[in-house]
């Protein structure tokens, strides 16, 4: 990307933050469909006369009269009482027979329906029936056509939507997979997490319509090991990505993976099972705590995907956190339902908070999958464009070389005309004449480009190709260097430094007026732990020196492509401990710095 460009782009964490807020707003915007925007409404009334609670109802047996008075209902729909209940029973309004309700014989579904006038409002509606102990009180409700469609439509919705957002997530692993193999990064890891979403896709989707599809046994058979794979595979996942503690985690991501499988999963063929089966996910606790913990030892290790999963996750419990605060402070549903699932905890419930923990995992591992490829995309990118570089100054270099091989070629077939000349001077005693011819010999050899100045071979190209500009340009170059063939740099590090310097070098001698002297100069030693860099140069022109940022500003015209090279050269001397002095007294440019070498 061009400076000017990557200028004027957004900053990476103001997209990164545009992004995640469309993601949120189109989340709850989906998520607004499953939840009908109106809701029947339940009639409390009278049992046998008197109030009844539901434990009372539960265990009272014989007849029993249910009396209800109609509250107002405003909608374009006519009202329609809704009477769940599964035994017999007679419904009256005002005292006229509406109709008659079948016992449930266990084939028919849905609740009975019964059609209210629009002024319904304060008349009574009765139920008589002989309720038998053990059975659940009748529930009354108030509805019409608009809420029961709104309540199919969100029931739809709130089983074929995750089903879709999981579908669309498994194509999406399956995709980063076949990318990162096309790139030659083979993350097969990735397809545990493409696994994993393809299995709850078909979870919701047979949830949605396992009624019809399959037997009770074969039903929950595959509810409870599609659950078992999201469970257990981004744990997995992670656990193959581990360095230091592997073998650790290792027992805690197999074992309850296993009992769940075996369990859980086959409680509905396996009577024997269906005992344990609904707490045998308890010992997924165990795997989400070694986890943590393994992870912050891989964090601490500096192991790539956990430099991006642990931040992840640490972000997402603060926003889950401040989101069920706000939630208490201003009476929202969050947390009340944050609540119900720490209640799911203590009453040995395990699969709803191990639902949403493990979903959490899925898309933290996904996201850092992604993050991971893209970091690794640019990284190569970034290789390649270092070795795009190397490239052009070898090429550069070579001219080089080629020049002073020619030269050195020439001076060497003219040398034996040259000594007859020296020596039929010096017999006639011409000696002004001789002066001036050896002079002439001495510039001739000055003007051969030198092609090795240091030990280290970066370092010699960058000083290589810079100082036979500069000997083009008629500059005076003096340097005073030393550095043996290996330092602990990398070569793009030391060219980005070198580079900048010198080339700013080169620009502030072309400024130079008429008659005035052309000149550089650069140093560069060890000295004790660190490598000093520091090159010299005249000064023709104010500085535009900003002391915030410690940089002087670009002088040049179109400041959108320029002003980046000293920026570049700070960041190298900051990563090693150091800062990018400049000084600039009366006719003089300098700068310098001292890179700390890492210890090995």
């Amino acid at each position: 990307m061009l400076p000017g460009k990557r200028k004027r782009a957004l900053p990476g964490w103001l997209a990164g933050a545009a992004f995640l807020a469309y993601t949120i707003a189109l989340s709850l915007l989906l998520a607004s469909e499953a939840v009908p925007r109106r809701d029947r409404l339940m009639l409390e009334g009278s049992v046998n006369g008197s109030v009844m609670d539901l434990m009372e109802g539960y265990h009272y047996g014989g007849a029993l009269t249910l009396t209800v008075s109609l509250p107002e209902w405003e909608s374009r729909w006519y009202p329609i009482l809704e009477i769940s209940y599964t035994g017999g029973a007679e419904v009256f309004l005002d005292g006229k027979l509406m109709g008659h309700m079948e016992a449930w014989d266990g084939k028919t579904l849905g609740s009975t329906l019964f059609m209210l006038p629009r002024d319904c409002a304060g008349k009574t509606v009765t139920l008589e029936t002989i309720k038998s102990e053990g059975e659940p009180l009748p529930f009354l409700y108030l509805t019409d056509n608009g809420i029961m469609e709104e309540t199919v439509r969100a029931y739809t919705a709130g089983n074929t939507l995750p089903a879709a957002v999981f579908g669309v997530v498994s194509l999406l692993a399956l995709g980063l997979f076949f990318y990162g193999l096309g790139e030659g990064n083979c993350a097969w890891p990735v397809l545990l997490l493409g696994f994993a979403a393809l299995s709850q896709m078909f979870y919701f989707h047979v949830e949605n319509r396992g009624g019809y599809m399959l037997s009770p046994a074969l039903y929950g058979l595959w509810r409870f090991l599609a659950r078992a794979a999201l469970f257990a595979l981004p744990s997995f996942f992670l656990l193959l990505y581990m360095r230091k503690c592997r073998k650790l985690f290792l027992p805690f991501a197999v074992v309850p993976a296993l009992l769940y499988f075996v369990i859980a999963g086959f409680q509905t063929v396996v009577p024997a099972f269906s005992m344990i089966g609904s707490r045998i996910g308890e010992t997924f606790y165990i795997t989400a705590a070694a986890l943590v913990v393994c992870s912050i030892a891989e964090y601490r290790d500096k192991n790539q995907m956990f430099l991006l999963f642990l931040p992840g996750l640490a972000l997402s419990a603060a926003g889950i956190g401040t989101a069920c605060l706000l939630s208490r402070l201003y009476g929202g549903s969050l947390f009340l339902y944050m609540q119900w699932l720490m209640e799911q905890v203590t009453w040995h419930f395990p699969d709803p908070p191990l639902y949403w923990w493990n979903s959490l995992l899925f898309l933290l591992c996904f996201l850092a999958s992604a993050l991971s490829l893209l970091r690794d995309l640019a990284a190569r990118e970034a290789r390649l464009q270092a070795l795009s570089a190397r490239e052009s100054m070898a090429q550069e270099q070579l001219a080089v070389v080629q020049e002073s091989d020619q030269s050195l070629r020439r001076i060497r077939h003219e040398t034996v005309s040259h000594y007859t000349v020296l020596q039929k001077l010096s017999q006639a005693g011409e000696w002004d004449r001789l002066e001036k011819y050896l002079e002439g010999l001495l510039a001739d050899v000055e003007a051969v480009p030198a092609m090795a100045y240091v030990a280290h071979p970066a370092i010699n190209a960058v000083l290589t190709i810079i100082l036979a500009r500069a000997q083009k340009l008629g500059i005076k170059a003096e340097h005073e260097v030393s550095a043996p063939e290996t330092l602990p740099f990398s070569d793009t590090e030391l060219c980005t430094v070198l580079m900048n310097l010198l080339q700013n070098a080169l620009d502030a001698n072309a400024l130079a007026p008429e008659g005035a002297g052309k000149w550089l100069r650069v140093s560069i030693h060890i000295r004790g732990a660190h490598l000093y860099i520091g090159v010299e140069n005249p000064r023709f022109g104010p500085v535009n020196y900003d002391e915030e940022s410690g940089l002087c500003r670009t002088t040049k015209e179109d400041r959108a492509l320029h002003g980046y090279g000293l920026k570049a050269v700070q960041a190298v001397a900051r990563k090693y401990q150091s800062e990018l002095l400049l000084e600039f007294p009366d006719g003089l440019f300098s700068a310098s710095t001292a890179l700390q070498m890492p210890e090995k």
